[in-house]
């Protein structure tokens, strides 16, 4: 038989486990606390308890996009934003402000150790489940792990502090109550998430992973009829490789630069050999995509994941329009560069807010409330893809000035603009938690801190084809050998599966262009070694010698100019912005904190908001512009 499964997103506190039918069952109470007697009674229950979490996520899903993009250097509020808004754009104090308030997150946190907690007990009591039910049990708690790491991603990202609990939580407690909470750094946090992506979990004699995915199609199309219909659910909770390699950079942004070598070795390592993997292994078989799987071999594997580095000709509007797609179609694939994200159904009540925050001829035009200011929009260089004249990521509506990349996109078959749906109000987009360039932006950040700026530079500008222009990698000095198949050789190599099966596939994977270059973006001014006549390296900056620990804060600041360009309304450029700050904040707070405002001050120029960015101190972190939370009473509401 056919799951009919619908998610409702009206929650705004965790789910009771003991609503009888599928469509009853996502809709949740307002309560904070799980009530005891709610429990996991049947073997179904453990699927449906799972996507209550989703519910959560769907619920946050919007929060930092509004939260901390307009702290960050593109988006303006307008005229008709409301006063609560308007005080987080211009940098008046966030704690109480109703946007600002992390329990969201918080809430999918309690969801993930609620359902652990009953997925024990239910273990427990069983006395035995299914074949299917016994490797979905695994698989629905290890994506429940990394749902838990993406909470804190979040929550430490956005308030450099929280607090982290593995308790249920079936009765209220109290934040000072230390054999429940521990208060955390963000380095700390990024400490725990890293043990607990690595180490997993231990239920019922059962060693948990935290990198197994659940079947989705076997689950919800018993008699295994047309299982293309439900691809998108694989892309729900974000792959391993990703959550742990972005908590090993905010935990190196804590350490020393000596010991966070060995982060940022995994970290380009790891990242590396799983963009092998796709470059290269074509193999058939599950829908699930190659990032949420734990064996390469065995699944079918997608290239072009990575499209945004792999375009070589003119005709933007063309030849972009996939990158388009990642945001417009409301759908999420491995075609258009996405690898997870937060999906909503209209059809069956699950909203967020970005279209009618973004969209200025939204039926109510009184709820535009954010669009890209004129400073903003310089930051982006004439032809590049993201800029307003090249409309791929702004565009004009109405006569405003908007960020469109959520709902009007360029439609080639027409050819011409075009709102994804005709109904506006019925537009409900994905928002990305991960996509293909996170992979660059990550490893370029770790050969960065390797000292590797060779490799670095290639991967934020031009790309290795530029780097490497007779396509032949480098065997010696720091090349991994991985990066071969960011090239396009012509080689084979033999490749052997998990079973023994042996295939030739090209040696060669993609063109890569690098980050900026690929958008037809600005260049950045960067650092480079130069050998001298006596074959010594010197690092050379405007035709001035510099210290590699200069090299290293120059690129920094340089990626995250362009991480502020790309990620535009996704929730995740300040984050990084603050990541990079306090990174070097440890070296030298004061010219940290003004390559921060220098950054992000000519975007906020009302009410005093330069005077106080310049002021601004977040008590919990060296940088000091994380975002400002103290729970009432100690307390989580």
């Amino acid at each position: 038989m056919k799951r009919h499964i619908f998610i409702i997103a009206s929650i705004l506190a965790v789910a009771s486990l003991s609503l009888t039918s599928c469509e009853d069952f996502f809709v949740t109470d307002t309560d904070d606390i799980i009530l005891e007697e709610d429990a996991v009674k049947t073997e179904d229950e453990i699927y449906k308890g799972f996507l209550g979490i989703i519910n959560r996520m769907q619920e946050a899903g919007d929060h930092a996009i509004f939260l901390t993009d307009t702290r960050c250097n593109i988006l303006e509020t307008t005229p008709n934003a409301p006063v609560s808004l308007q005080s987080i754009y211009n940098y008046e104090e966030t704690n109480g402000n109703e946007y600002a308030d992390p329990t969201v997150y918080y809430a999918i946190v309690t969801a993930c150790n609620d359902y652990i907690n009953k997925m024990r007990q239910f273990r427990e009591s069983a006395g035995g489940m299914s074949e299917a039910g016994e490797g979905n049990f695994r698989s629905l708690l290890s994506m429940t792990l990394r749902l838990k790491v993406w909470a804190y991603l979040k929550i430490g990202g956005i308030y450099g502090v929280g607090y982290w609990y593995d308790d249920p939580l079936t009765e209220s407690k109290s934040l000072d109550d230390t054999s429940v909470f521990t208060r955390c750094t963000m380095g700390e946090l990024a400490d725990k998430c890293v043990q607990l992506l690595e180490n997993g979990i231990t239920v019922d004699g059962i060693q948990i992973p935290s990198d197994l995915e659940m079947n989705w199609a076997s689950w919800l199309d018993e008699e295994g009829g047309n299982e293309t219909q439900y691809a998108n659910w694989y892309y729900m909770v974000p792959p391993r490789v990703l959550l742990e390699a972005e908590m090993r950079a905010w935990r190196a942004s804590y350490a020393d630069e000596g010991a966070a070598q060995s982060d940022w070795l995994w970290i380009r390592d790891n990242l590396l050999s799983y963009m092998k993997r796709i470059h290269t292994m074509g193999r058939t078989g599950s829908l699930t995509p190659l990032w949420n799987m734990a064996s390469a071999s065995d699944y079918e594997l997608t290239p072009n994941v990575y499209q945004m580095n792999n375009w070589l000709t003119a005709g933007i509007r063309t030849e972009y329009y996939p990158y388009g797609l990642i945001f417009a179609t409301e759908e999420i694939g491995n075609k258009l560069q996405a690898v997870s994200g937060i999906m909503y159904d209209y059809r069956n009540n699950q909203t967020n807010r970005i279209v009618q925050y973004f969209c200025p001829t939204y039926p109510s035009a009184d709820s535009y409330y954010l669009r890209p200011s004129q400073y903003g929009q310089s930051c982006y260089g004439a032809g590049d893809i993201r800029s307003m004249g090249e409309r791929n990521a702004m565009n004009q509506l109405g006569g405003q000035d908007c960020v469109s990349k959520y709902y009007y996109y360029y439609d080639r078959t027409l050819p011409g603009y075009r709102y994804v749906r005709d109904n506006i109000f019925e537009i409900m987009p994905t928002i990305p938690t991960f996509r293909g360039h996170d992979f660059h932006f990550l490893i370029a950040e770790a050969e960065n801190h390797l000292g590797h700026p060779v490799q670095a530079n290639a991967v934020l500008n031009n790309g290795l084809l530029n780097a490497l222009p007779d396509q032949i990698l480098p065997t010696d000095g720091d090349w991994h050998p991985d990066y071969y198949t960011w090239l396009p050789f012509v080689q084979k190599e033999e490749l052997t599966d998990a079973n023994g099966n042996t295939d030739e596939a090209s040696k060669g994977g993609y063109f890569n262009l690098g980050i900026a270059n690929a958008h037809h973006g600005k260049l950045h001014n960067l650092p480079e070694l130069v050998i001298d006549r006596n074959g010594v390296e010197h690092i050379m900056y405007n035709g001035v010698e510099i210290t590699e620990a200069e090299r290293r804060e120059i690129f920094d600041w340089a990626l995250a100019d362009e991480y502020m360009i790309e990620y535009l309304a996704e929730g995740k450029s300040y984050s990084f912005l603050c990541r990079i700050g306090q990174r070097n904040a440890r070296n030298n707070r004061e010219a940290a904190r003004k390559n921060f405002q220098d950054r992000i001050t000519p975007n906020h120029q009302l009410a005093g908001a330069p005077a106080k960015i310049a002021a601004h101190d977040d008590g919990v972190s060296d940088i000091g512009y994380f975002i400002r939370w103290d729970f009432k009473d100690g307390k989580f509401k």
